[in-house]
C-alpha cells in the first residue's frame, strides 16, 4: 500500500459536463490540491433537480487525461449495480491509464439504490461490502481467485505472468454513514469516507468508530490512515454570493439524509437544533423537494459547509481537520462553471495555505 499523505482534494458528481469536469481537475492539480480529483457517481434521482447521470469511470478517465500528478479517486460507486468482478476490471484499467493514481472508494449510493427497488433490509451493506471487497481484492491480485459468499460468487482465472499492469494492492476505501459501516471500514478497507453534509461532530463519531473496527480487526494501520468526507463548498471574494451557491445544495442533501439515507445521526450530530430540523424533515415527508428558503447561515455553519471568502472558509475547514478528517473532499457547487473553476483556485491559493494539516486536536 502506498503511504498516504494528509491533503484536501475536490469532489464532483458524475451529472457534471466531461469538459467542465476536466477543468476542474487540470485547475485543482495546477493549485496544489493534492487530495486529488474524486467523482461520486451521481445517480437518476438527481434528475428531479435537472441533473444528469453519467457513469463514474468514464468521468474519471477523462480527469486522468487531464492530469499528470494528483490522485484520481471514486468516492463512490456502489456494488449493489455492478458485480464485484466487473468493478474490479474498471479499477484496474483506471490504475494503469492514471500510472497508479487511483483509489477505489466503495458505499452503499442509497440515493440509487432505492430507486432500484433493492431490499436492503434482504441484501444488508456490512456484508455486500465485506463479500466485495474480497472479490475485488482477489481479482486485482492477479492470482487465481474462486468465491462463494452469501450476496457474491466469483471464479477467476490466474493473469498470465508478466502482463499485469495494475498495482494488486490498490486502495479500497469504503464511503459509509451508519455505525456498521464505519466499524467494517476499520476491520478490512484501506481508508473512510464521510457522506455530504458532514459535520465536526459526525467526524468526531465516525473516528471513534473507525478505531473500534481496528480492534475488533486486530489491526495496527500506517498512520495516518485515510478519513475523507464530502464537504461542500463555494469560494468567493463576495462571501454572500458563496453562501447564497451552497443554500440549494444544502437543502438537496437534508432531502436525501430523510428520504433516502435515513439515519439521523449525520443531522442531529451537526449540534443544528430541532427548531431548524424539524420543519425540514416534517416538509421532506409532505413531499417538498425544495428546502432552500429553509437553510439558514447559522444551519450550514453548523453542519461545515465551507462556504464565503477564503478567510471565512478557513476555520470552518479547519474545523473538521481537527476533528479528524485529513482528506477533506471540497464538492464545489458554484451557479456555473467559471464560478466553480474560481473555488477551486481560491481553495489551493489562498485556503490551503492557511489549513494546519496535522494530526486532530
Amino acid at each position: 500500500m502506498p503511504k498516504f499523505t494528509p491533503g484536501v482534494g475536490i469532489v464532483f458528481k458524475s451529472y457534471e459536463p466531461l469538459d467542465e469536469m476536466m477543468a476542474y481537475a487540470a485547475m485543482a492539480e495546477k493549485v496544489g490540491l493534492t487530495g486529488g480529483m474524486w467523482i461520486a457517481e451521481g445517480y437518476h434521482w438527481f434528475r428531479n433537480y435537472g441533473k444528469e447521470s453519467r457513469g463514474a469511470f468514464v468521468t474519471l478517465s477523462a480527469c486522468v487525461a487531464a492530469t499528470k500528478t494528483i490522485p484520481i479517486g471514486l468516492g463512490i460507486t456502489t456494488p449493489y449495480i455492478r458485480h464485484p468482478t466487473i468493478i474490479a476490471a474498471e479499477a484496474a484499467a483506471l490504475d494503469e491509464y492514471s500510472n497508479h493514481r487511483f483509489t477505489l472508494g466503495l458505499g452503499v449510493g442509497a440515493v440509487g439504490v432505492r430507486y432500484l427497488e433493492t431490499d436492503l433490509e434482504a441484501q444488508k451493506p456490512v456484508p455486500v461490502h465485506r463479500e466485495a471487497i474480497e472479490v475485488i481484492r482477489g481479482v486485482l491480485s492477479g492470482e487465481a481467485f474462486s468465491f462463494e459468499g452469501e450476496i457474491f460468487k466469483a471464479e477467476v482465472p490466474a493473469v498470465a505472468p508478466g502482463i499485469m499492469r495494475h498495482r494488486p494492492d490498490l486502495p479500497v476505501y469504503i464511503g459509509a454513514t451508519g455505525k456498521f459501516m464505519n466499524l467494517l471500514a476499520g476491520r478490512v478497507a484501506d481508508g473512510l469516507l464521510l457522506p455530504g453534509l458532514v459535520s465536526s461532530g459526525f467526524v468526531r463519531g465516525a473516528r471513534e468508530r473507525l478505531h473500534k473496527g481496528f480492534e475488533k480487526a486486530g489491526r495496527t494501520p500506517a498512520e495516518p490512515f485515510p478519513l475523507g468526507g464530502v464537504v461542500l463548498a463555494a469560494v468567493s471574494k463576495d462571501g454572500d454570493k458563496a453562501r447564497e451557491a451552497t443554500r440549494g445544495p444544502t437543502a438537496t442533501y437534508v432531502v436525501n439524509k430523510v428520504k433516502n439515507i435515513q439515519n439521523d445521526e449525520i443531522l442531529t450530530s451537526s449540534g443544528v437544533g430541532e427548531e431548524l430540523l424539524g420543519p425540514m424533515r416534517d416538509a421532506v415527508r409532505a413531499g417538498e423537494q425544495d428546502l432552500t428558503s429553509m437553510v439558514t447561515d447559522d444551519f450550514m455553519r453548523g453542519f461545515n459547509v465551507v462556504s464565503g471568502t477564503p478567510d471565512e472558509c478557513v476555520p470552518i475547514l479547519q474545523d473538521l481537520i481537527d476533528a479528524g478528517m485529513n482528506l477533506p473532499l471540497m464538492e464545489v457547487v458554484g451557479p456555473d462553471a467559471e464560478a466553480n473553476l474560481e473555488s477551486v483556485r481560491l481553495l489551493g491559493e489562498e485556503v490551503l495555505p492557511k489549513l494546519k494539516l496535522g494530526a486532530p486536536s
